[in-house]
C-alpha cells in the first residue's frame, strides 16, 4: 500500500499554527497555576516540581519562538532561492538543531515529573524512582546524540534514525509504566485505607488516580503516534508522509500542559489536596462536612494516606454512628510515632 504524499512545509504550516494556539492556551494555564502556587507560598513551595513548571514553559515557549523563525525563514527569506520545501527538509541547519535540542530537553524534564510523582508515591524510596530516572538519562543521551550527529564531518543518517528510535521508546515506555505503576499504587493504598478503617474510601481518592491515568495516556498516546509516523516517514522530506511534524512541533506545549494541569487541579481542590506536587508541608486531607476546613496531616505522602469519607455521602443516622466509631478507633490507635497517616505502606 503507497504513502499518501504529505509535504512537509504543509506539515510545518499546520502544526506551527497548532502549536501557537496550544502555546497560548497553556499560557494562561501557566498563569492561573504560578497564581494559585503563590497565594499557597506559606504552606511552602515544593522547589522541584515550580522549578520544573518553569522550565517545561520556557522551554515550550522557546521552541514556539523557533517555530516561527523558521515559518519565517522558510515562506519569506528563501522563497525565492531554495524554496520552502527544500528549506525544512534541511534539518542540519543550526536554527534546526537548536529546536530539536529543546525538543528533546522538553521531553526530559517532562518524563523528570513522571518520576518525581513515582517517588514521591512509593514514600520518597529512592530504590523505585531509580531505573525510570536511567530511563530518562538515557533518553536524554540518546536524543541529543541523535541531533548532535549533524555536528560530525560525515553524519551518518541510518544511525541517526537508530538514536532517534531509541529516544522515543525511551520515554514512551517511561510514561506507560511509571502512570501504571503509579495508579496502582494510589489504588492499593485506597484499598488498605479502606480495610483498616472499616470504611469506604472517599471519591476524591479515585479522582488522583483517573487524573495521573488520563494524563498519562494523553501523553503516552501522543508519542505513540508520533513514533509510528516517525518510522514512516521519509528520510529525506522532500515526499512521502510528513505528518510527523505536525505532533513534533505541539508534543513540547503538551507536556508543559499536563502536569501544569495537574497542579492547578489539586491547588483547586479538584482533587483530594496532595501537595507534595505544590508543597512540602501538608499532603492529603481528611475530607470534612460541607463548608468546614479539612484537617491535614504534615508530613504524610500519597504512600501513606488515610482518607475519611464526608458525612453527607451517608444517611444522618448511618452518618452518626460511622463518625462516632471512627472517631474511637482513631483516639485508640493514633499516636504520634505511630498513625496511620504517617504509616509507610
Amino acid at each position: 500500500m503507497a504513502v499518501p504524499n504529505f509535504p512537509i512545509d504543509e506539515a510545518y504550516l499546520i502544526g506551527s499554527w497548532l502549536e501557537s494556539f496550544f502555546w497560548g492556551l497553556y499560557t494562561l494555564l501557566f498563569a492561573m497555576s504560578m497564581h494559585t502556587i503563590y497565594q499557597k507560598r506559606k504552606e511552602g513551595i515544593n522547589k522541584f516540581t515550580t522549578c520544573c513548571l518553569v522550565l517545561l514553559y520556557l522551554l515550550a515557549s522557546g521552541h514556539m519562538s523557533l517555530g516561527l523563525t523558521r515559518l519565517i525563514q522558510g515562506f519569506i527569506v528563501y522563497r525565492d532561492t531554495i524554496g520552502p520545501i527544500a528549506y525544512f527538509s534541511s534539518v542540519w541547519l543550526r536554527v534546526n538543531m537548536a529546536k530539536d535540542y529543546l525538543y528533546i530537553t522538553t521531553m526530559f524534564t517532562g518524563d523528570l515529573v513522571v518520576v518525581w510523582r513515582l517517588y514521591v508515591v512509593w514514600g520518597k524510596n529512592y530504590w523505585y524512582a531509580l531505573l525510570p530516572f536511567l530511563m530518562c538519562v538515557s533518553e536524554f543521551i540518546v536524543g541529543y546524540g541523535a541531533v548532535s550527529q549533524w555536528l560530525l564531518p560525515h553524519p551518518d543518517g541510518p544511525e541517526m534514525v537508530r538514536w532517534g528510535t531509541a529516544m522515543f521508546s525511551i520515554s514512551m515506555a517511561t510514561n506507560v509504566c511509571v502512570t501504571a505503576v503509579i495508579a496502582s499504587r494510589i489504588w492499593y493504598v485506597s484499598m488498605r485505607t479502606q480495610r483498616v478503617m472499616g470504611v469506604e474510601s472517599s471519591g476524591r481518592y479515585n479522582r488522583v488516580i483517573l487524573l495521573i491515568v488520563e494524563s498519562g495516556a494523553l501523553i503516552s498516546a501522543t508519542k505513540l503516534t508520533e513514533f509510528v509516523l516517525f518510522r514512516i516517514a521519509p528520510g529525506d522530506g522532500i515526499g512521502g508522509l510528513n505528518a510527523m511534524y505536525i505532533l513534533y512541533e505541539i508534543v513540547p506545549q503538551i507536556t508543559g500542559i499536563v502536569p501544569t494541569m495537574i497542579i492547578y487541579a489539586v491547588n483547586k481542590g479538584f482533587t483530594q489536596r496532595d501537595n507534595y506536587y505544590t508543597s512540602h508541608k501538608t499532603t492529603l486531607a481528611f475530607a470534612t462536612r460541607s463548608g468546614t476546613e479539612p484537617t491535614a496531616h504534615t508530613n504524610t505522602s500519597l504512600s501513606a494516606v488515610v482518607f475519611a469519607p464526608s458525612d453527607l455521602d451517608m444517611p444522618s443516622k448511618k452518618a452518626a454512628a460511622e463518625k462516632a466509631r471512627m472517631t474511637e478507633k482513631l483516639q485508640l490507635k493514633r499516636s504520634p510515632e505511630s498513625s496511620l497517616a504517617d504509616e509507610q505502606v
